[in-house]
């Protein structure tokens, strides 16, 4: 007997090498698209998801980039108001404006 194994043809792949890259990819897959939509909301690129190709370092790769660089600086959002307020507080306003009028046309 020889050291060799007979698989039975070629074609067939190791399983000790493809499980990982399977998982990888796998993995991969489910971290691109909320890197790809936190790059976008962070205003840079979002070419920069490809870090998570690299294995083992990519995502600590791309979440050092994202801590490092400057994100932009956004404006406060406005205040939701239920309609009841919203309407009361116009109505206080369109009062107050007209009491500083005097009445006058």
């Amino acid at each position: 007997m020889s050291g060799r194994r007979n698989d039975g043809g070629a074609g067939v792949a190791d399983p000790t090498l493809t499980q990982p890259l399977l998982v990888h990819g796998l993995l991969t897959l489910a971290m691109a698209w909320p890197a790809v939509r936190v790059l976008r909301r962070a205003g840079l690129p979002a070419a920069w998801a490809l870090w998570l190709l690299v294995p083992l370092a990519g995502p600590a790769m791309l979440a050092t980039l994202l801590a490092r660089r400057p994100w932009p600086t956004l404006p406060p959002k406005p205040e939701k108001l239920h309609s009841r307020e919203r309407l009361r507080r116009e109505r206080e306003a369109a009062a107050r404006g007209a009491a500083t009028d005097g009445g006058t046309p």
